[in-house]
């Protein structure tokens, strides 16, 4: 049994100084360890499914995706148990190819090097799956592993001001079907609670966060890493979560996702229920950019109302960066970008600003725009 019951949860943070091997292997097995050990939540034998964090074809160094060194940390204690670990995920961009992905992160060479599978969720179908109010299209790995690992990326998030272990598993849904969901749920409390909703469907055995470095600002891919030196791990993904957005500076209750899950059960998300171990619990940095929209998303309702028309957020293309590749444009859930001479182009009028695009744009080139006032309040 691990260390965890229905009242309380714990989550156990250990410091590890950079990605060197040998100190990320060290660091991921003393927080499984203290988590009640690897054969709390993986039996010899099993196939067990790892889902990082593969969001856009980019290296490393970007801190946009789950380190190369944390996922084969995961992946070698795993194999030490007599289990048979997998790698699967359902990156942006996958149209562009799935493998541009994989060497791009540094996760084929890792990958190839121990001897481990990589999975293209695309390539292996989808099973519908209602929950609720809720229809999901699973990518069947995620259905068929005996257990799931979820290895996250602690990030910052323009639409949900944290992406961390809940909103990794957004993973599950491949390919378009992600915009989607989008485009049903536009608002950021609807969106929240249809991803509490799916990890409650694809609930991982354990979650582990690579905040070794993570990202600030604008996130998840446009922002900027940010040291941390940490590893995370825990049963519950809510409660990691909350712990998360406390170390970088959000206060309590902020994130919807984790109000929500504590809200409906799904996991503890009030940090006075948690229970922190490791040497890292006390590790806070002395500074962490927030996403530029956070404090818009706080101003009272009815006050929102009345300075709506001087207060606006708009996403533009820069067409000097900008290559034409058309992922935005094929990405867009409410088809709000076109091309323009060979560069695309956002019509505002119909952005729901969902931030799709500026998620999954290769080359940075998607800005966020604001009107005088909003700088002023922000």
């Amino acid at each position: 049994m691990s260390i965890q019951d229905k009242e309380n949860s714990l989550v156990v943070v250990t410091r590890c100084p950079d990605y060197e091997a040998d100190a990320v292997y060290n660091s991921v097995r003393r927080g499984i360890e203290l988590s009640g050990g690897i054969g709390s939540f993986v039996k010899p034998g099993q196939r067990v499914l790892l889902k990082p964090n593969m969001l856009s074809a980019k290296g490393p160094e970007r801190a946009i995706t789950t380190h190369p060194s944390v996922i084969e940390a995961v992946a070698k204690i795993v194999i030490e148990y007599g289990a048979y670990p997998v790698i699967g995920d359902s990156p942006g961009g996958v149209l562009r190819g799935v493998t541009r992905v994989w060497e791009n992160t540094g996760i084929a060479a890792m990958a190839e090097r121990i001897g481990v599978d990589l999975i293209n969720f695309e390539a292996s179908g989808s099973s519908e799956i209602t929950s609720g109010d809720y229809t999901f299209h699973i990518a069947k790995p995620i259905l068929e592993a005996d257990v799931i690992i979820n290895i996250a990326k602690l990030k910052t998030h323009t639409l949900t001001l944290l992406t961390c272990a809940i909103k990794n598993m957004f993973g599950s849904i491949p390919g378009f079907r992600k915009a989607e969901l989008h485009k049903e749920f536009l608002k950021p409390r609807e969106f929240a609670r249809m991803l509490v909703e799916l990890y409650k469907n694809v609930k991982p055995a354990l979650s582990i966060v690579d905040a070794v470095v993570a990202m600030e600002g604008d996130g998840p891919s446009s922002g900027d890493p940010k040291k941390l030196g940490l590893i995370m791990v825990g049963e519950d993904a809510v409660a990691i979560d909350a712990v998360a957005a406390q170390i970088i500076g959000f206060s309590p209750g902020s994130i919807d996702t984790t109000r929500l899950a504590d809200e409906l059960g799904v996991g503890v998300g009030d940090l006075e229920r948690i229970q922190l171990r490791g040497d890292g619990c006390d590790i806070r940095p002395d500074s962490f950019d927030l996403p530029s929209n956070k404090k818009l998303r706080l101003i009272p309702r009815p006050l929102a109302r009345m300075i709506s028309p001087f207060v606006w957020l708009k996403l533009i293309i820069d067409p000097s960066i900008c290559t034409g590749c058309g992922l935005c444009e094929r990405s867009c859930p409410v088809k709000a970008i076109s091309y323009h001479e060979g560069k695309c182009r956002i019509n505002n009028d119909d952005c729901v600003t969902c931030m799709c695009c500026h998620e999954l744009c290769p080359e940075d080139a998607i800005e966020i725009k604001m009107s005088r006032l909003a700088k002023m309040i922000i």
